[in-house]
């Protein structure tokens, strides 16, 4: 048990990392515009808000001012070390303050600051402030009247002035744009890393079969890998994608499986839906079909998705009457029987998409074309919109003996899977499974799916109705 769990745990950070690369790849327009936001937002803001400040500084020897203390250099070293340690102390008391700004006429007190070398009885007093002859001023206030405010806590010294900078005429400070725009690029860049571990960490797809079967009741019956579509098609066709031994062997088995699972159990109508647009159902159903046909048996495609009809597009054929043409009563069940250039495989197509005819599905002329397609073919497809988002797949899994989910890796979330799952469980339509598509390899061996040709994402899905394929 402890084994499992340490697996599922190494499997997880490798899902995270995976989702972590594959939306930093989406996600890098995104880092450029926080890049370009933080680096010259920053940049502008440093040249912007600049004010130069000058520091003047002086370097002296303190001494005891007792006559027989004064040539031992470790009383003298001793005495400077108390005095830059207690500097700070004596200079907020406001005694020194007070004093220095009243000499000078001022109203504040720039910034002083003094160390004491190592070993040695030499003090550096620093003042800083916008002003240069200002802070040049104050740092001779500071050094005339500290040893007179001193002289109760480190007793009576005296410093000799060995070198001062005179009235600064540089400032301390410079722009330095540049280091700031750095700055603020490592800035965007960590914000965009961020982002995406954010984005990464809240995903609910389905990444492998692991979690398929994790989260469903249902068998995965097939894993088909992504694969590119050639020259103009919608989709790839198994007969035409020779190059794509993978894909072939891959609808070979999943049709396998229905067949085996459809003649066991005597049926013919397979309803084949996924959760949203995209995940590839007009794809496996046509390739199903053909795999079907080119066995010799005689397999019809109904495109039932009037909202978004594909399977036309997809097959490259052109029909002259469609199923809605049918539902206005304008023609027989034989005038919408469109063949293909695959021997047996013939399709009903869904027309011009439109919203209007979709709730004639469930009416009374559907059920007829669909018990009429029952007894002249062997296996009769239904093509129908995604479930988690519309009713048209329920009212039509009324009619279908069984069907078949379509979830492509990486893409529905597990609520939206489910949610269709259910709207075709209330409708009482048995699943003999689901199709694991558009699968490809990852980054985690553990859980690498496809068959190792390197397929990405050529489908050209996308959300929403009105895509080109679905």
């Amino acid at each position: 048990m402890e084994l499992e769990e340490k697996e599922e745990q190494k499997l997880d950070l490798f899902v995270l990392l995976d989702d972590f690369l594959k939306i930093a790849r989406r996600r890098l327009s995104l880092a450029l515009v926080l890049i370009l936001v933080c680096g010259v937002g920053l940049a502008g803001y440093k040249f912007v808000s600049y004010s130069p400040v000058y520091t003047a500084s002086a370097s002296f020897t303190v001494k005891v001012a007792n006559p027989l203390y004064a040539s031992v250099s470790t009383y003298n070293t001793a005495t400077a070390e108390q005095m830059a340690k207690t500097f700070p102390y004596i200079l907020t008391s406001g005694v020194l303050q007070e004093r220095v700004k009243e000499h000078l006429g001022i109203s504040y007190m720039p910034s002083v600051s003094v160390s004491a070398s190592t070993n040695a009885s030499i003090i550096t007093m620093r003042v800083t402030d916008s002003d240069p002859q200002r802070a040049y001023d104050v740092l001779n206030a500071v050094i005339e009247y500290y040893p007179e405010i001193a002289e109760f806590v480190v007793g009576s010294t005296v410093l000799v002035l060995l070198d001062e900078t005179g009235v600064p005429s540089q400032p301390a400070n410079s722009r330095n744009v540049t280091g700031t725009a750095v700055k603020g690029v490592m800035l965007g860049a960590a914000l965009w890393a961020v982002l995406v571990l954010v984005e990464a960490f809240s995903k609910s797809t389905i990444h492998n079969e692991t979690e398929l079967k994790r989260m469903l009741n249902i068998p995965c019956i097939g894993q088909v890998p992504a694969v590119r579509s050639s020259g103009k098609a919608v989709c790839p066709l198994v007969h035409k994608s020779k190059k794509y031994p993978g894909f072939a062997e891959a609808m070979r088995l999943l049709r396998l499986h229905v067949e085996k699972t459809l003649d066991g159990q005597e049926k013919k109508i397979l309803l084949v839906s996924s959760a949203i647009p995209g995940e590839g159902k007009t794809t496996i159903s046509v390739n199903l079909a053909i795999s079907m046909a080119r066995k010799g048996k005689r397999v019809l495609v109904i495109d039932c998705d009037l909202r978004n009809p594909s399977v036309a597009k997809a097959l490259q054929v052109s029909a002259q009457n469609s199923l809605r043409d049918y539902l206005q009563g304008k023609v027989t069940v034989r005038d919408i029987l469109t063949p293909t250039e695959v021997e047996n495989l013939y399709i009903i197509s869904g027309g011009v998409g439109s919203k209007g005819y979709t709730e004639q599905l469930s009416q009374e002329r559907t059920a007829r074309l669909i018990q009429a397609a029952r007894n002249l073919f062997d296996y009769v497809i239904l093509d129908t919109p995604p479930c988690s988002l519309l009713a048209d797949a329920s009212e039509v899994a009324e009619m279908a003996d069984c069907g078949l989910m379509v979830i492509r890796q990486d893409f529905a979330s597990r609520d939206q899977i489910m949610d269709g799952i259910q709207r075709l469980g209330d409708a009482d339509l048995p699943l003999i499974g689901c199709a694991f598509n558009a699968t490809r390899k990852s980054i985690a061996s553990g859980y690498g799916y496809g068959y190792g040709y390197g397929y990405g994402y050529g489908y050209g899905y996308g959300y929403g109705y009105g895509s080109k394929s679905k």
